[in-house]
């Protein structure tokens, strides 16, 4: 028990610098009362699909600087997507909803699930070759296809419960997360399936698999599993007892993990050790959905408080300029100013002090928090990359325990 505490004790206290930049896309497209998933095909091209436009899937060409609707025919709400390549891909939804694009999502058209469930995930390895995993009640649904989903497949497997992740290796090697704990696995394509013990009783909802041997699963209650032998054995490295929900990984080492209160903690040694990253999101909301293009590049959408994007792997790069004592806190003027698309920001601290700078839009919205750590006597400074914000006003703000001063800049494209 006092290893557990210490090692939640670091977890808190190791907090990062960071720099997690919320998209110029406006709130209202997202609320509250479903999922929504987001993903990138390359640094440029990437789809959201929103609960409130529960029909509509939004992509991006020139990442995320500009999103545009697309409808997907039927009108069920939405809860997942994903591209095999830039034009083909598919999304589910409630009531055994399948469309499928072959065009980059810019046009959609149905297909036959045979079933009224709630399909919580899809996956293919090929563009023939895919799983969805879902629910009916309290009970699992698997569905399978080889034709690009001309045809599904309804499937059985051992026990009861939900499911909410499937990840594919291989056309056989599956693997699917849900209620109670549980994770199955198949190396037959589905012909049979193994519950691999976890040892938690708790909601996993999302699964990641690098390789045949690395993954991790979180859940609900702080539940976070890892795996380096196939998930013969998974590793439990709960903490902080709140809600995860999504779960990324851009290699075998480093990943991130989002769910309650805003929260994201990111991993560089495989899920081993967690550290918490500041965001610019409402403590009030969730993060639903994580997806890494790189080590440096990972978007998030946060329910009902829009989509954040982190360009430099969520780490902000503080420049010591003079470790010489300053008299006194002075936040200088950022240069250039007007500034396109890039501005740096200089500040003194006279002595050790938390230091917090955040960047406000006109209407009091944080657009991201470049510095939130204990800072040593000496003169800094940061830079910001406005590449993904309209042109306007902006507002810098930095705080200590015992000063705090606001200055404008401009933004000008």
């Amino acid at each position: 028990m006092k290893k557990t505490t210490f090692f939640f004790v670091c977890i808190l206290t190791l907090i990062l610098s960071i720099n997690w930049i919320r998209d110029r896309r406006e709130k209202i497209d997202i609320d509250d009362s479903s999922d929504d998933f987001i993903q990138f095909y390359n640094q440029n091209t990437g789809w959201f699909s929103s609960s409130v436009n529960r029909d509509t899937i939004f992509k991006t060409s020139n990442g995320g600087l500009n999103w545009v609707g697309y409808l997907t025919v039927d009108t069920n709400r939405l809860s997942t997507l994903f591209f095999i390549d830039q034009n083909t891909g598919w999304a589910v939804g409630r009531r055994g909803k399948i469309v499928k694009t072959t065009t980059g999502g810019t046009s959609w058209f149905l297909q036959t699930s045979g079933v009224q469930s709630w399909l919580n995930d899809v996956k293919f390895i090929d563009a023939q070759t895919g799983f969805i995993v879902g629910s009916y009640d309290s009970s699992r649904v698997i569905l399978k296809t080889t034709t690009g989903g001309v045809s599904w497949l309804s499937i059985s497997s051992n026990g009861a419960g939900r499911l909410f992740s499937v990840k594919m290796l291989s056309a056989n090697i599956i693997y699917a997360a849900g209620d109670s704990g549980r994770i199955l696995f198949t190396s037959n394509g589905g012909s049979s399936w193994n519950t691999q013990s976890t040892n938690v009783n708790t909601t996993l909802r999302e699964i990641v698999m690098r390789s045949s041997s690395s993954g991790c699963a979180v859940g609900l209650n702080g539940v976070i599993l890892t795996t380096t032998n196939n998930g013969t054995n998974w590793v439990n490295r709960s903490f902080d007892n709140i809600n995860f929900y999504s779960a990324d990984f851009s290699s075998i080492d480093t990943g991130y993990i989002g769910g309650q209160y805003g929260r994201i903690y990111k991993t560089t040694n495989a899920g081993v050790n967690w550290f918490q990253q500041s965001t610019p999101v409402d403590t009030t909301k969730n993060i639903k959905s994580i997806f890494c293009i790189s080590n440096q590049i990972a978007w998030a959408s946060a329910k009902g408080d829009g989509l954040i994007y982190t360009t430099n792997g969520g780490i902000t790069s503080i420049t010591s300029i003079s470790t010489e004592v300053p008299s006194e806190y002075t936040l200088f003027q950022n240069y250039p100013n007007p500034f396109n698309p890039n501005t740096k920001i200089r500040f003194s601290i006279p002595k050790t002090s938390f230091s917090k700078l955040t960047i406000y839009d006109v209407t009091g919205r944080v657009m991201a928090i470049l510095v939130n750590e204990e800072l040593n006597p000496g003169q800094y400074e940061v830079d910001w990359d406005a590449s993904h914000r309209a042109s306007g006003v902006y507002y810098y703000k930095l705080e200590t325990e015992s000063y705090m001063e606001t200055k404008k800049m401009v933004l000008l494209k």
